[in-house]
């Protein structure tokens, strides 16, 4: 028997390409794709030569 079946391997794919998607969308709003150090969230966006956390405001510490 197959490890997968068709539909799983279809869902894989799919789900797949829509984290594809959705990382070029966050790419194409600014986002770094790098965590934030006082909120962990993957929010941080370009700020001159730094980034910014546009979830809490932090620094990656230079300002």
């Amino acid at each position: 028997t197959a490890l997968f079946t068709d539909d799983a391997a279809k869902e894989a794919a799919e789900a797949k390409a829509l984290a594809a998607t959705r990382r070029q969308q966050s790419l194409m709003q600014g986002y770094t794709g790098n965590e934030c150090s006082e909120c962990h969230n993957f929010t941080m966006v370009r700020n001159g030569t730094c980034e910014k956390c546009d979830t809490c405001g932090a620094t990656s510490g230079c300002s």
